[in-house]
């Protein structure tokens, strides 16, 4: 009788694609063999398109700046619980645990943003210990970060990231002026991991839009997709990593210049759309098809209707997330709490203790490989 150690290559492949990325990793050490076909890139990215998805809730508490696991216990008491903390040791020192600022997610990967005198740029892969250190420039302290995938057509390793830069400065605040400045402030870079070099992007002189925070968006299906304000009016805004261009999609329904938009992304498939009507407190959560990688089309359907306490009030970009098979809402408010609600409109509040900025995000374990630099040698922790 054969034994898992003796099948073929490509069955042992066919197999291991279908194991979660948290329990396959636990099978790096069981022989020499199956540790190299984790490590291979172009089985990692077929593993990140059929594997099934283990999606679990991060919470950034922002004063602490430390990354922890959040459980959400639905029809239970307490309705969260806050497990442990994610930690990232700092390469010059192992007894150091890094403080995080910022953190985006895409594919399984993080990229953070330190809390140092001179921030430093990370991308990290908590499931493998995996990660890599991007060059930045330090004058660009203002500077926020996404992080994206492509699809490699020069190899057959699969998918491929880069790193986008983007800061907003604005000279002033008159609303006259306001709009003369809103093509000028606006300045990209970009810069691909497989060279580590940054670049200026160009952006198309028609779109004329403000992301004033990189990162708060959402990656999905090599895009991420921001809230981006016009004038006069909010759009969502999409980045293809591909092709380097910005693209509009639509919103759910016709836009009230009152309503405050939030994103978030829907089990790595759709994307989720929080509008608020000023300081009303009806909520409504929106969710779209699921994401195509080769078409920009979107439609929408409302999937839950709520009314939150009075004094709950959203904000452009807010942090949320959205279980579409269970209906539940979790949302913070004003970053010191966070609020859950469902169907039956019965809504509960966790608060951070201490109490402490926070930021929400769905995040999915993978066994992603961190491109490595080219010229510079691995830090610790890297494999």
């Amino acid at each position: 009788m054969m034994t898992m150690l003796e099948l073929p290559e490509d069955l042992l492949e066919e197999i291991f694609c279908r194991v979660p990325a948290l329990s396959l990793n636990r099978l790096r050490s069981t022989c020499k063999r199956w540790n190299r076909l984790l490590n291979d890139k172009r089985f990692t990215s077929n593993h990140l398109e059929k594997a099934p998805k283990q999606f679990m809730v991060l919470m950034l508490q922002l004063q602490e700046f430390r990354l922890c696991l959040m459980r959400i216990n639905n029809l239970m008491f307490p309705p969260i619980e806050v497990k442990g903390e994610l930690s990232l040791i700092d390469p010059r020192s192992s007894l150091n645990h890094i403080k995080i600022s910022k953190v985006f997610h895409c594919d399984g990967l993080l990229l953070c943003l330190t809390e140092d005198r001179i921030p430093r740029l990370v991308v990290w892969n908590p499931c493998t210990g995996q990660t890599r250190w991007i060059k930045i420039n330090r004058f660009r302290q203002g500077a926020r970060y996404a992080l994206g995938s492509y699809l490699d057509k020069n190899s057959n390793v699969g998918y491929s990231y880069k790193i986008l830069s983007g800061m907003v400065h604005v000279p002033s605040y008159d609303k006259q002026e306001f709009e003369h400045y809103f093509r000028t402030i606006q300045k990209f870079e970009i810069c691909e991991m497989e060279s580590n070099a940054w670049r200026v992007l160009e952006v198309d002189a028609t779109l004329d839009f403000i992301i004033w925070s990189l990162d708060r968006g959402v990656s999905l299906k090599g895009k991420t997709y921001w809230i981006a304000e016009e004038t006069e009016s909010k759009k969502i805004v999409s980045f293809d990593y591909s092709t380097e261009r910005f693209e509009y999609l639509s919103l759910p329904r016709q836009y009230d210049s009152y309503e405050t938009l939030s994103l978030s992304a829907v089990r790595g498939e759709k994307l989720s759309v929080l509008l608020q009507r000023g300081y009303r407190t009806k909520t409504n959560i929106w969710v779209s098809n699921k994401i195509s990688d080769e078409t920009n089309a979107v439609s929408w359907s409302k999937a839950l209707a709520v009314d939150l306490d009075y004094f709950y009030v959203s904000e452009d970009g807010a942090s949320f997330v959205f279980d579409e098979e269970r209906k539940v809402l979790v949302c913070c408010h004003f970053y010191t709490s966070v609020y859950i609600v469902g169907e039956d409109n019965n809504v509960r509040s966790y608060e951070a203790m201490p109490r402490s900025l926070i930021s929400l995000f769905n995040y999915a374990p993978s066994l992603t490989q961190i491109q490595q630099d080219p010229g510079g040698k691995r830090k610790r922790g890297d494999e």
